[in-house]
């Protein structure tokens, strides 16, 4: 779940000039390596007419504030104003202590789970930021991320409710429907300091991706968290999730294209697992778009190996450029919503994917309801024949002519 922290109205673009500067400084400070080149450039950048609130504002919103407090403290402390330094640092510090926190209560969640006969993966939060940051506290994430089996999915709900767990949504009888119909549930620990993401799909059904989850949790590795070593996913696998997850919410926060920057950098990956997995799954252009973007935006180098293999098509390179453009807009009511379903049918390569999402979508719109049988009593021999009445009768209040149907 993505966190932000500047929630305006509107939508609207921001001022040109002031935007390119403080987008520049943002960029240059998203990063983990330093070099002597990136200090001047750091430098430089600081030197402008930056408007600091509207800086502050972007770090937020992109929750990019360890990293940036991390390049301005290294690298250009004296041009930055001391009343915009030390509330950085303040909450800074405040954001390492809450990812320690969360850290600990992944770490018993999970031990508890276990002890339960659950098997649990940790994902994205703090697995992310040890393994691909080198520290809990240069990542930011709101929530913890928990994967189980889908058949351990309910289970798991009662036992975290049996732990101070109160869910987002409330549901009362049987609540089974909610696996067929989502791919996570939203909990909140009593206290209020803690929210869980308890997940059996990485991705939502209308999605239509094969082997979701099983296909990822193949091939897992150990990573260490608060002393306790826990199983996460390779490197290569969270490349193509994480590619997943930033397309679907359209690539508006600039977190999303570090992750997939700083794993590009890692050297000696199995990029050749990478360009398979990509293309079973029909995810090319996912994956396409997400290196643009770490390319252009940060500086990221994309190995050989993938620059030569995956051919990136006219959509990636506009998918790209739209998401360049949302990045210096003020965030509105929807920002960081799941793309609509033209958008999710767009972002996959393959005919029959797009087909797949739009049959998904479209077909339970098309079954029968009450109101189609009040607007033309058949008797039941003739019941099938309401799935030609449904649309029609929806075109009809679709222009108006049945606006006072119930």
């Amino acid at each position: 779940m993505m966190r932000n922290k500047t929630m305006p109205e509107a939508t609207r673009q921001l001022p040109g000039p002031a935007t390119r500067a403080e987008m520049e400084l943002l960029l240059l400070c998203a990063r983990t390596r330093s070099s002597v080149e990136l200090t001047r450039r750091i430098r430089a950048a600081a030197r402008k007419e930056i408007d600091w609130v509207q800086f502050i504002r972007l770090v937020l919103r992109h929750d990019t504030v360890a990293l940036t407090y991390r390049n301005l403290q290294r690298n250009c402390p004296d041009l930055v104003p001391s009343g915009v330094m030390e509330p950085l640092r303040e909450r800074n510090e405040a954001l390492a202590a809450e990812s320690r926190l969360l850290a600990d209560e992944l770490v018993h969640v999970l031990g508890f789970l276990d002890s339960q006969g659950i098997p649990a993966v940790t994902y994205k939060g703090p697995a992310l930021a040890v393994r691909l940051y080198g520290d809990l506290s240069l990542r930011g994430f709101g929530d913890l991320d928990i994967m189980v089996c889908e058949q351990d999915a309910l289970r798991t709900r009662r036992l975290l409710l049996d732990r101070d767990y109160a869910p987002e949504r409330v549901d009362t009888g049987d609540v089974s429907h909610l696996l067929g119909e989502h791919h996570e549930m939203l909990f909140y620990r009593m206290d209020g300091k803690v929210r869980l993401d308890l997940h059996w799909r990485f991705t939502n059904r209308s999605a239509c991706l094969p082997g979701d989850p099983e296909r990822f949790l193949q091939q897992l590795e150990t990573i260490s968290i608060a002393g306790t070593e826990l199983q996460s996913l390779r490197l290569e696998t969270y490349l193509l999730v994480l590619a997943m997850h930033a397309a679907k919410h359209q690539w508006v926060q600039l977190k999303l294209i570090c992750d997939i920057a700083e794993i590009l950098a890692v050297p000696d990956l199995n990029w050749a697992f990478v360009l398979r997995e990509a293309g079973e799954l029909g995810l090319k252009r996912v994956l396409g778009t997400g290196l643009l973007l770490a390319q252009d935006l940060l500086g990221a180098l994309v190995p050989r190996k993938l620059a030569q293999n995956l051919k990136i098509d006219r959509r990636a390179k506009a998918f790209a450029a739209q998401a360049r453009t949302r990045l210096c807009e003020e965030p509105g009511e929807r920002w960081g919503l799941q793309g609509g379903i033209t958008s999710q049918m767009e972002i996959r390569e393959r005919f029959r994917d797009r087909a797949k999402i739009f049959l998904r979508y479209f077909l339970p719109k098309l079954r029968p309801s009450e109101r189609d049988r009040w607007f033309l009593p058949l008797p039941n021999a003739l019941s099938a024949a309401y799935y030609v009445v449904r649309p029609v009768r929806l075109v009809l209040q679709r222009i108006g002519r049945t606006g006072q149907l119930p």
